[in-house]
Parts: C-alpha cells; sequence; structure tokens
C-alpha cells in the first residue's frame, strides 16, 4: 500500500513539473512580444493596484492588469502590432499613451508617472513613452512593414532585407546562375542558421535552409509578411537550434 502511494506521488509530482515547464517554455514564445513598465506619483512614489489597460488597435482586443505592490506591471505574450495603453489609480488623473507599436521578439518598457486629480477630473495624454530594451544582451536587428514593402527586392524574397543588418552577407558557397544562395551570418555557413514564421520552425530539413529559399517552389509572399527580426549572436534559449543566426517571422 505504502509503495503504491509512492508511485502515486511520484507520477503526481512528475505531472506538476511537467506543466510548469510547459508553462515557463510557452511564456517563452518567440513569435510574440512584452510590454513592462511602472506606475508612480509625481514624486516618483509607486502606486500598487493601478489598474493598465492595452488595446491592440487592429483587432481591439484589451488586456487588462493590475500593477504590483511595487507598482510594476507586465503584459506577456502579446502579438506583434501597434498598441493604445491606459493607466487609472483611485485618486488620480487617467494617463492615455499615443500609438506604441509592439515588436516581434522586442521585450519594452514604459512608465505612467499619474497626477493628483484635483475637483475636476482630466484625462492625461502624454508623450511618446521612452522605449527602454529591457534584453539588450542580445545582438539583433528589426525589420519593420514599412521596410518590406517599400524596398525593392531582386526576386521578392523578403529575407533578402536580412543584407540591411550588420554582419550579414550572400554565402559564396550556395551563389549559381539560377539562385542567390543562403545568407551567411557573421561568417558562418548560412545552413547553419534557423528560421520561425509565427513561431513555428520553417526549416528545411533536407536543404538546411530557409523552406522555399531557391530550391523549393513555394515561398512566403512580401505582402503577407509583418516585419521579422534577424538575431546573430547572444539570443534566448526560446530561439536555439541555430549555429548562427535566427531569422524570426511574424505574418
Amino acid at each position: 500500500m505504502l509503495r503504491l502511494l509512492s508511485q502515486l506521488f511520484s507520477c503526481l509530482a512528475l505531472l506538476i513539473a511537467t506543466l510548469f515547464l510547459s508553462a515557463s517554455s510557452y511564456a517563452q514564445d518567440a513569435s510574440t512580444g512584452a510590454l513592462r513598465g511602472t506606475v508612480s506619483d509625481p514624486t516618483g512614489g509607486r502606486i500598487p493596484g493601478a489598474t493598465i489597460v492595452l488595446v491592440n488597435d487592429a483587432s481591439g482586443f484589451r488586456y487588462s492588469i493590475a500593477s504590483d505592490p511595487e507598482g510594476r506591471f507586465a503584459f506577456e505574450l502579446l502579438p506583434p502590432g501597434d498598441y493604445t495603453a491606459r493607466a487609472t489609480a483611485q485618486g488620480m488623473s487617467p494617463q492615455v499613451t499615443p500609438k506604441l507599436h509592439v515588436a516581434v521578439g522586442g521585450d519594452t518598457e514604459i512608465d505612467f508617472k499619474l497626477q493628483v486629480a484635483g475637483a475636476k477630473e482630466t484625462v492625461t495624454v502624454s508623450g511618446a513613452p521612452p522605449m527602454v530594451e529591457t534584453k539588450p544582451t542580445a545582438v539583433s536587428s528589426f525589420i519593420d512593414e514599412q521596410a518590406i514593402g517599400g524596398l525593392p527586392l531582386d526576386g521578392r524574397r523578403f529575407t533578402d532585407l536580412a543584407l540591411l543588418t550588420p554582419g550579414v552577407t550572400q554565402d559564396p558557397r550556395g551563389l549559381t546562375s539560377g539562385s542567390n544562395g543562403d545568407l551567411a551570418f557573421g561568417g558562418i555557413r548560412g545552413y547553419q542558421s534557423s528560421y520561425l514564421v509565427d513561431g513555428a520552425d520553417n526549416n528545411n530539413a533536407f536543404f538546411a535552409q530557409a523552406r522555399g529559399r531557391y530550391r523549393a517552389p513555394y515561398q512566403f509572399s512580401n505582402e503577407v509578411v509583418q516585419e521579422f527580426r534577424v538575431s546573430s549572436n547572444t539570443y534566448g534559449a526560446e530561439l536555439g537550434r541555430a549555429g548562427g543566426a535566427v531569422v524570426n517571422v511574424v505574418t
């Protein structure tokens, strides 16, 4: 009986650990971004229990969260796009931010400074909040939708825009009369890079390159790509599986 109980306890502990690890890996989804910040009063004191509402301008989807006892808040796993944020607290005037952009793989910080409400409540629309990358160790470059749609491309492969980022060249060992080859990051062979699309693997396992790079007949059209980030060094473990760079694409 004791042995059976011990086995049941071990299985339960394994299940809890599995669920915890699954939640941790999901919180590190490579196809999303994050928005963090603080809420404070005019003297710089932090405001706990403030309500922060974030609205996706494209879908209208609303996210709501309360600041912790130290006045901090965090929105995780946000789809890349444009957002508007509003902070409210008891006895304070609300503050609304102008449009702000959450980029794929980006971890951005904004700070709200609420004013004490007078006899007549007013809503303060702040200027553009300072965007601070809270993970500066990663060496990465961001290509936005305007660059993808506005810059001319020979062959219309959006990944060729990665050539605008530092340390990227065409791999001469893959150049032929019918293709422009793979992309080499930091002198490393092109087949050692990894490509993600909306968080899913998009690598051709046979040729060790992005699917549709130049051998396969299928590729993504420029018009369906929203943005992408090229991480060439010291990127997070949630990306991984690459000896060179990771091209993280959101459609």
